[in-house]
């Protein structure tokens, strides 16, 4: 009995010791931003040429994974098993086909969430740094860096963000910090959503085209985090319009841009769903942009994806939010079938008026 006791102390002991180690490599890592972040401009940007009104341009937007998922994988946060890509294989396979993918459409201007510079989980690919010798220049700004302690095996070390590329002038980028209500201990390590902002001169004209690039947070039950994260966006946007800018905020906002009972694929299922994005709160002055409704910009990571699977679940999370003065030539979204990555890319066409 004695003995028995003993072990069971013995246990009880290792996993306080072994819990203790891992919240100690929490806190060391612990990403903890100022509300606003100035970026460094890379030397390219300071000499490019401005954009021009009147002049048609095209901007890709693209969540893009982390380099780790596609057709093949699932998440352990979407009712999967997958912590990390399959391979290191898979992820430079990944990285390859979204920079195929991205060149074939040749955009002017790049947005690019779900990043990864030198995270475990993707096989310390720094991401931003590949991409950026084939895209051009570029900024990264992180959202989540920290050591994850969960599932298990520990997704261990991450580093991940928003990446942008551009060969206009850029002549200034911040990283603008998004609420959020994590209690503790998962504020130490979970995603500290932002926006980063960055502003493009016009030729001969005082005003600026001022691009958002956001993934704003999905997993929210009671939704708190994500009305406060759009509260100060719209504030963003409305500041820049009462300035006479021009304003395009392109990514991941992580709620349907329309109501599943629009959708003509399944979206509705017990893992997870996001909340409906209200319209009617969007700024006046300014528009929600998103390309056909019927090719969806991202799928539910519960299972390995196949298109004739009556059980995969499809959203339409990704889109556009445009001032006045911004037109429209054309919308549209690439269905890659999620060939590599859990979201499909979208394209905006438009010019300044």
């Amino acid at each position: 009995m004695k003995n028995f006791l003993k072990f069971i102390v013995g246990l009880v002991l290792a996993f306080a010791l072994i819990a203790g180690a891992v919240l100690v490599l929490v806190a060391a890592y612990q990403y903890k931003p100022e509300n606003l972040v100035k970026i460094n401009i890379p030397d390219p940007w300071k000499k490019a040429p401005q954009i021009k009104k009147n002049q048609e341009y095209s901007l890709l937007s693209w969540s893009i994974g982390y380099g780790s998922r596609n057709q093949n994988t699932d998440n352990f946060l979407e009712g999967g098993r997958g912590i990390r890509g399959k391979s290191r294989q898979t992820v430079s396979n990944n990285l390859e086909g979204i920079y195929a993918q991205i060149e074939k459409h040749a955009p002017d201007l790049i947005l690019l969430q779900a990043v990864d510079h030198n995270s475990k989980r993707s096989y310390y690919y720094e991401q931003d740094v590949i991409l950026g010798e084939a895209l051009g220049t570029g900024i990264y700004t992180p959202n989540h860096k920290g050591f994850l302690p969960k599932p298990w095996p520990l997704s261990g070390r991450t580093d991940a963000g928003l990446a942008s590329f551009c060969p206009f002038e850029v002549t200034s980028a911040v990283r603008h910090q998004l609420p959020n209500n994590y209690s503790w201990p998962a504020r130490m390590y979970s995603m500290k959503h932002c926006l980063q902002i960055m502003r493009l001169p016009l030729e001969n004209d005082d005003s600026e085209l001022v691009v958002i690039n956001l993934d704003l947070k999905r997993y929210d039950d009671n939704s708190k985090s994500q009305i406060k994260q759009l509260d100060l966006l719209y504030e963003s946007l409305k500041s820049e319009q009462d300035r006479g800018n021009y304003v395009i905020a392109g990514g991941d906002y992580g709620q349907s841009l329309l109501p599943f009972s629009q959708l003509k694929y399944k979206s509705s299922n017990p893992h997870w769903e996001p909340a409906l994005l209200d319209r009617a709160a969007i700024p006046e002055g300014f528009q929600l942009v998103y390309g056909d409704p019927d090719i969806p910009t991202s799928r539910l990571n519960h299972m390995p994806y196949n298109s004739s699977s009556p059980e995969i679940i499809h959203f339409l999370t990704d889109g556009f939010i445009v001032s006045s003065g911004v037109k429209i030539v054309s919308a549209e979204s690439f269905d890659l079938e999620f060939e590599y990555s859990d979201h499909n890319p979208l394209q905006l066409i438009f010019s300044l008026e």
